[in-house]
């Protein structure tokens, strides 16, 4: 009877500790994800504050991104050059705003990969308002117990985009406007020499 009740508490030691490894791996990547959740918030917050300088422990120092105009980017720095000239075609006094949406990470021990959607709203200084959706992907790795940002990549749809239905539209304004120009004085002109026959 006692090695029936032997085995019974050491197989029950054994689930105790088994359970108690599944609870800290749990708990353990539950930090995680919410490690990657503040990541996400401070390039949130960095958007809207135009310093990205914020986001630098963040980020790894041999990071590299492809951004939504094509640029591949090497570093914070770079990163920052390409931000700083997004807010210069913005304008002084315009706003640019960014909700991640993130769809799933999935952790493979040092390393995060997320990937989803973001909802980016810009606000030039002169008035004109562009919101749109863009697909991303990162890749993040724990450095030293820290999780870094070490590529990143951003797309919008190239052919059906509101920076494209823009510059086609003011194509057609400009074309339609030269045409109605051209148009005119070729009628003008032509009504002119009738007059002299």
């Amino acid at each position: 009877m006692r090695a029936v009740v032997r085995e019974h508490y050491r197989g029950f030691a054994i689930a105790a500790v088994v359970l108690a490894s599944a609870m800290a791996a749990q708990a353990s990547e539950e930090a995680d994800h919410e490690a990657l959740r503040k990541i996400k918030a401070t390039y949130e917050e960095v958007v809207r504050s135009e310093d990205l300088s914020r986001l630098f422990p963040h980020l790894g120092a041999n990071l590299t991104a492809v951004t939504p105009t094509g640029d591949e980017v090497k570093g914070a720095q770079e990163l920052q050059a390409y931000f700083k000239k997004i807010w210069e075609l913005i304008g002084k006094g315009g706003t640019y705003q960014v909700k991640v949406n993130v769809t799933n990470t999935e952790l493979y021990g040092d390393l995060a990969l997320s990937y989803g959607t973001t909802d980016e709203f810009i606000k030039t200084a002169e008035g004109r308002e562009y919101r749109f959706p863009m697909l991303w992907t990162a890749v993040a790795r724990k450095e030293n117990g820290d999780w870094k940002a070490i590529r990143m990549h951003g797309s919008i749809n190239p052919l059906n985009n509101v920076f494209v239905n823009t510059w086609l539209n003011t194509t057609k304004w400009v074309y339609g406007g030269g045409g109605l120009v051209a148009g005119l004085v070729a009628g003008f002109l032509l009504s002119l020499l009738r007059r002299r026959r």
